[in-house]
């Protein structure tokens, strides 16, 4: 027998999305975009050794990746604002 496992969605862990958006904030352009790549590694390795669909696996990273990038885009834009 075998199962379809579908994980929580990633891109609704708010705390974690601000934690890493922050912290990119924080770094050099190419260390920010570094730590975003090895970050997305560790979910992709965490989802597949927990037997994830590949299909579900790209779709996650995807949003992930997104919703940190969205994040930090609101960090930028509203630091610069109170400029």
């Amino acid at each position: 027998m075998s199962a379809l496992i579908i994980p929580f969605r990633f891109a609704r862990r708010l705390p974690q999305i601000r934690k890493t958006a922050g912290y990119m904030l924080t770094l050099p352009a190419n260390h920010a975009e570094g730590h975003l790549r090895e970050q997305l590694r560790r979910l992709e390795d965490g989802l597949r050794k927990k037997g994830v669909a590949e299909r579900l696996i790209r779709a996650e990273i995807g949003s992930y990746e997104g919703a940190i990038r969205a994040h930090l885009w609101r960090l930028l834009l509203s630091e610069g604002g109170a400029a």
